[in-house]
């Protein structure tokens, strides 16, 4: 079944999504799910066999700013859920910070990165001598590249 973006206030996405699951139960409308992505600020994803029953369920909802938009697939909002990798953000003389570990807190400069075990090599700028650590790609946060 195919989702139809809804464009809705910044921040309030939850609210009107809330408010669409509402009504589609009180109203028996064939809404399926309603979806939030994290990544997609401003657009609530309702999905539904029609664009007229999206048009149904947000009509008068204050915080909605236009919709449906074009049909989307299954395919494309996975895309838009599922989380980016972070060891897809990060490439070789990258500065990263480092979040976790007895590290914390410093900035580094990636050496190396292991994609098949998930860690990275890297070396402390804020050290007095060259000092190469090894830590799971989770402990950094990109900084600058």
């Amino acid at each position: 079944m195919p989702f139809y973006p809804v464009r809705t206030t910044t921040g309030r996405e939850i609210d009107v999504a809330l408010i669409i699951e509402r009504r589609a139960k009180s109203s028996r409308l064939d809404v399926r799910s309603v979806v939030v992505p994290p990544r997609l600020k401003g657009f609530v994803l309702v999905e539904a066999p029609a664009p007229y029953v999206v048009l149904e369920v947000i009509r008068g909802i204050r915080d909605v700013r236009g919709g449906p938009g074009r049909r989307m697939e299954v395919d494309e909002v996975v895309k838009l859920i599922r989380p980016t990798p972070v060891i897809e953000l990060i490439d070789v003389g990258d500065i990263v910070e480092l979040v976790a570990g007895p590290f914390k807190g410093m900035k580094a400069r990636v050496e190396f990165k292991d994609p098949s075990k998930n860690e990275v090599v890297l070396n402390i700028l804020e050290a007095a001598y060259p000092l190469q650590i090894t830590v799971p790609v989770d402990y950094v946060k990109p900084v600058k590249r």
